[in-house]
């Protein structure tokens, strides 16, 4: 399974997925989960986020070497599932690459038991409430995408 995140700058949010998700791959053994991320408005080689590395190194998950890029076509092709953080990302992907349909969901879907579909607000340069709520809800949908992706390995 090759998954994707994407949100605006890949510094932030998509960085904080990947890095989520990676640890939990790891520390579960799940050998056939591929994880990266990028994003629509993205340019290469931006360092991550402090606030980001700052709350992975709090709750003891490694944070990679880290440079952000751009979503490419190659990126949409290979991946199985892309989860973008708010519907204006889905709505560039599957207009700038309509085969990507059926397969680009909102991460914030795995928050909510009901299934209904929330965007992750962008916490970069605003106050720390915003960081402590995008960090919840990527952590929250995380733990969810991993609790179903050990389901569907079974």
């Amino acid at each position: 399974m090759n998954i994707l995140f994407v949100c605006t700058g890949n510094v932030s949010r998509s960085f904080l997925a990947e890095m989520l998700l990676k640890n939990e791959a790891k520390r579960l053994q799940l050998k056939d989960v591929i994880v990266s991320s990028a994003g629509v408005s993205a340019f290469n080689g931006m360092v991550a986020d402090p606030e980001m590395v700052n709350y992975l190194s709090q709750i003891g998950v490694p944070s990679e070497k880290f440079a952000s890029r751009p979503i490419t076509k190659e990126d949409v092709d290979s991946a199985d599932l892309i989860l973008v953080m708010e519907k204006p990302h889905l709505r560039i992907i599957e207009d700038q690459w309509p085969d990507s349909k059926g397969k680009v969901e909102l991460l914030g879907r795995y928050i909510a038991q009901d299934g209904s579909e929330d965007n992750i607000i962008d916490p970069f340069g605003k106050s720390p409430y915003y960081y402590r709520l995008a960090r919840s809800q990527i952590t929250l949908a995380v733990r969810s995408l991993v609790k179903k992706l050990l389901s569907e390995n079974r």
